[in-house]
C-alpha cells in the first residue's frame, strides 16, 4: 500500500484578472520537486515569466504560497512566502521572494490551496474572495484609497471575523516601488516593493477563509517530533533575543509580547510587542493599538546609536501605524531613507525638502515625508522609486548611497557597513557579503540563521558574557565540517561553506514555510556541549528535514532534503541568467560597499577592517566551486543543472548560449 501524501493542500489557485478567469491545477508534483513556498515560486517564475517582462506588466506573476508545514503543529510554521519581480530591486528588476507572517498563510491552507497565481491585469479595483472551493473576483472601488487596516477591517465586516486579508494601501496602488503587502497591523511582505505590483494589476487585497484541515502522512510521529521540537525552542534557552516587559509600558500602554506568526512557541521574544490605545502626537484625537515588530520601531529612533533621532515612544509608535497603513516598507524607510537624507541636509547636499527642514525629531515631519512619498507629491515623487532610484532621480546625494544601501537597491541588513545598529564584526560580514554577491535582495534569512545567530550568541551581544568564541566555533564544526568556518580569529578560511549552506536553508524556511528568526537551531544553553539537540537526540539543524518527511510521506534522506533546496536555489539562478544576464561580473557589484571599513571591530583584531578585494575573489572561487558553477561566469554547468533535475532548464540555457557543459577547477581555485 503506498504511503499517505500529507503536508500539502493540493491545489494551486489560479487568477487571470485581465479575463476574470478563476481555475485550480494540481500542486503536490510541485512541492515534491520544490518542497512549496518560495520553490514553487521559482518553478513557476522559470515556466511563465520570460526574458523582457517588467514588474508592472500584466505578463508577470505574483504568486503567494505556503509550505507543507504551514498551519500545522510545527512549531513557528504560520508563513507565506510572495514571489514576482521587484520593482524595488535595482539595476535588474528581477524575480525576488519576501516572507509574511501572522495568520494568512494557514488559513491558504485552510481553505484547500497550496499557492495563489495571479496574472493578468484588472481594468477596475478588484479583490480575490476566496472560502474554501468558493472562489470569485469582486469589486473594490469602495476600498481603493483605503489603508491597509480599513480595507482588512471592511472585509472582515463584510465576510466575517475570521477572514484573513493581505492587502495593499494607498503606496501600493500608486505603484510606489517601495510598498508593502500587509495583514494584520504590522505583518508584511515588506522588502521587494511588492504593494506595487499588486497596485499595477488592480488587485486591492486577496481575503480568505479556511474551514478545512491539512492532511498528515504520518501523524502521531509528526505530533511527537514537533513536540520535541517546540520543547528545544520554547524559552527559556540562553538565547539573548529572549527579552523582559517595559513596566511603565506595559501599565500605560498594556505592553505584551505577541506572535508575529501563528504557531510560534517563543513567547517573549524580543521582535514583537502589542499595545492597545497608545494616543497620537501627530493626530492628538486618534488612539493607535497594534504590534510593532523588528525594524518598526526604528521609525521612533534608537537615541545611542546612528539612528539617535527621538520622537518619543507614542510618536514612533503612531509613526510605525502610519506608514504600515498607508503599505510602505519600513526597513527602506528607518535604515536607509531617513538616515541617507539626515547625513544629505547636515552635508549641504540638500538644501531643505520641499522649502522644509530635515527633522527626524519630529514626528509631524515624518508624517509629512510618508504623505509625499505615497501620494508622489514634490520630493516625494522620486523618494517613491526608491532612495537609490531617487538618488539619480534628484541628483542628490548619491555619492552617500553606497553609505546605506548594500547592494540591488535594498538598504544594509547584518553587512556591517551600512545596516549600523546590528553588530557584525570581521570576519563573520564576508558571509554576509556572499550572500548579498548571490542575491537579489538583502540575505534576510541566510544572514540571521549565520551572521544573526553568531552575535546573538557572541560575547559581545550577549549580558552574560554569551558561549565565548571558542564554543561558537565549536558547535559551527558540528555544522560546517570546520572550527575556521566561525572562529573569530579565521580570516577568508573556510567562509564560502557556510554561505553555501544558509543559501539552502534560506531556500527552506522560506519553502516549507517556517519562521526565519526560529530556525535553523544551531545554539542552546540547554545542552553540555551548547549544541541544538531535541531531548531525543534529534539535531536542531535536522528539524526541518524531520518535520517534512513526517509532514509529506517523502522517504527520502536528509542529503536528498538539501538537494531539494539546492534545486531551487539553481533554479532561481537560472532564471536570473535567462532574463537578466546574471554572471560573476553581476555578483560582483557588492564588493565596492564591502570595502569601506567596518561598524564595529573584532576583539582579535583590535582594529576596524574592510574587504581585501584579491581575497574576496578567491573566496568567491571557492563559492562557485562548491556550488559547482563555472568559476569564471558564476553560472551552473549543465552537469551541475542535470544532476538536480533541471535537465530542461540546462536545455533551454544552453541554446541560448548562457552555460558551459562543465568546468576546470584552477589551482587558486580548489577548495
Amino acid at each position: 500500500m503506498a504511503k499517505k501524501t500529507g503536508g500539502w493542500a493540493g491545489k494551486l489557485l489560479r487568477v487571470d484578472l485581465s479575463t476574470g478567469k478563476i481555475w485550480t491545477e494540481p500542486s503536490v508534483e510541485y512541492g515534491r520537486q520544490y518542497i512549496g513556498g518560495r520553490g514553487i515560486g521559482a518553478r513557476i517564475a522559470w515556466d511563465e515569466i520570460p526574458a523582457g517582462v517588467k514588474p508592472f506588466d500584466p505578463e508577470n506573476r505574483l504568486i503567494v504560497s505556503a509550505g507543507p508545514l504551514t498551519g500545522t503543529s510545527a512549531p513557528n510554521s504560520g508563513r507565506a512566502t510572495v514571489c514576482t519581480l521587484s520593482p524595488q530591486a535595482y539595476p535588474c528588476e528581477w524575480f525576488s521572494y519576501s516572507s509574511i507572517g501572522n495568520y494568512w498563510g494557514p488559513t491558504l491552507k485552510y481553505a484547500g490551496y497550496d499557492a495563489i497565481v495571479v496574472q493578468g491585469a484588472s481594468d477596475r479595483p478588484v479583490y480575490l474572495w476566496v472560502e474554501n472551493d468558493k472562489t470569485r473576483l469582486r469589486d473594490a472601488r469602495e476600498l481603493w484609497g483605503k489603508g491597509t487596516f480599513e480595507t482588512q477591517e471592511r472585509l472582515a465586516a463584510e465576510h466575517g471575523p475570521d477572514v484573513r486579508t493581505l492587502a495593499i494601501g494607498q503606496a501600493g496602488e500608486n505603484c510606489n516601488r517601495i510598498a508593502i503587502i500587509a495583514t494584520g497591523t504590522a505583518s508584511a511582505a515588506g522588502q521587494g516593493g511588492f504593494g506595487a505590483v499588486m497596485g499595477a494589476k488592480r488587485l486591492k487585497a486577496i481575503a480568505v477563509r479556511g474551514t478545512g484541515g491539512i492532511p498528515i502522512a504520518d501523524p502521531e510521529a509528526f505530533s511527537e517530533c514537533t513536540r520535541q521540537i517546540a520543547k528545544e525552542m520554547h524559552a527559556p534557552s540562553g538565547c539573548p533575543k529572549w527579552s523582559t516587559l517595559d513596566p511603565d509600558l506595559k501599565r500605560e500602554f498594556g505592553q505584551r509580547f505577541v506572535a508575529c506568526s501563528q504557531g510560534c512557541v517563543n513567547p517573549i521574544c524580543r521582535l514583537s510587542r502589542y499595545y492597545i490605545n497608545v494616543p497620537g502626537v501627530v493626530y492628538p484625537n486618534r488612539k493607535y493599538t497594534g504590534m510593532v515588530v523588528c525594524e518598526s520601531s526604528l521609525l521612533g529612533g534608537a537615541p545611542g546609536t546612528y539612528y539617535d533621532w527621538n520622537v518619543g515612544f507614542e510618536g514612533g509608535f503612531e509613526l510605525a501605524q502610519i506608514s504600515q497603513d498607508y503599505g510602505i516598507n519600513h526597513w527602506e524607510l528607518g535604515l536607509g531613507m531617513a538616515p541617507w537624507l539626515r547625513k544629505c541636509y547636515r552635508e549641504g547636499l540638500l538644501k531643505d525638502f520641499d522649502g522644509a527642514a530635515v527633522d527626524l525629531n519630529s514626528a509631524h515631519w515624518w508624517d509629512s515625508l510618508f504623505r509625499k512619498i505615497v501620494f508622489r507629491q514634490g520630493s516625494g515623487a522620486a523618494l517613491a522609486e526608491g532612495c537609490v532610484r531617487a538618488a539619480r532621480i534628484l541628483g542628490v546625494g548619491e555619492e552617500l548611497i553606497p553609505e546605506f544601501f548594500t547592494a540591488w537597491g535594498f538598504a544594509g541588513h547584518w553587512d556591517g557597513h551600512g545596516d549600523k545598529i546590528n553588530i557584525i564584526v570581521f570576519p563573520y560580514w564576508l558571509v554576509t557579503a556572499l550572500q548579498w554577491a548571490m542575491g537579489t535582495r538583502d540575505p534576510m534569512a541566510s544572514g540571521h540563521g549565520y551572521a544573526q545567530n553568531i552575535m546573538n550568541w557572541s560575547p559581545m551581544f550577549s549580558p552574560d558574557g554569551g558561549l565565548g568564541w571558542e564554543t561558537i566555533a565549536d558547535v559551527a564544526a558540528n555544522v560546517y565540517g570546520t572550527r575556521q568556518a566561525a572562529h573569530p580569529t579565521s580570516g577568508y578560511e573556510a567562509k564560502a561553506i557556510p554561505a553555501v549552506w544558509h543559501g539552502h536553508r534560506s531556500i527552506i524556511k522560506d519553502s516549507v514555510t517556517v519562521d526565519d528568526q526560529a530556525y535553523p537551531r544551531i545554539y542552546s544553553n540547554k545542552t553540555a556541549d551548547h549544541f541544538a539537540r531535541a531531548e531525543n537526540g534529534m539535531p536542531g539543524p535536522s528539524f526541518e528535514y524531520h518535520m517534512f518527511r513526517l509532514a509529506t510521506g517523502m522517504e527520502i534522506s536528509e542529503v536528498e532534503f538539501e538537494g531539494m533546496a539546492e534545486r531551487v536555489f539553481n533554479l532561481e539562478r537560472a532564471v536570473q541568467i535567462r532574463n537578466w544576464d546574471r554572471s560573476r561580473a553581476v555578483d560582483e557589484m557588492v564588493i565596492p560597499h564591502f570595502s569601506a571599513i567596518e561598524n564595529w571591530v573584532n576583539p582579535y583584531i583590535g582594529k576596524g577592517v574592510g574587504l581585501d578585494r584579491d581575497k574576496f575573489s578567491k573566496l568567491m572561487d571557492e563559492y562557485y566551486v562548491l556550488r559547482g558553477w563555472d568559476v569564471a561566469t558564476g553560472r551552473p554547468t549543465v552537469a551541475k543543472l542535470k544532476e538536480l533535475g533541471l535537465a530542461d532548464v540546462a536545455e533551454e540555457l544552453t541554446k541560448r548560449g548562457l552555460i558551459k557543459e562543465t568546468f576546470e577547477v584552477s589551482e587558486t581555485s580548489k577548495v
